[in-house]
């Protein structure tokens, strides 16, 4: 996004938010969330790669089969 579409974005927000709060928060929610998603995503890989867990131990593998 560049800076005209974030001051768009932004003040539309503010402005639905006295219409209507929730649409409001709807939109925040929209805005934020990939980036939660990704950051969430990559913290797991990280510490699945710190612990050393690259796969299944093969008496879990026996078990699930």
């Amino acid at each position: 996004m560049n800076t005209i579409s974030k001051i768009l974005f932004w003040s539309a927000t503010i402005l639905l938010g006295f219409i209507n709060p929730l649409i409001s928060v709807g939109l925040v929610v929209m805005y934020y969330l990939p980036k939660i998603i990704s950051d969430f995503t990559q913290s797991c890989e990280e510490v699945r790669e710190e612990s050393g867990i690259k796969s299944y131990s093969d008496d879990v593998l026996e078990d699930m089969k």
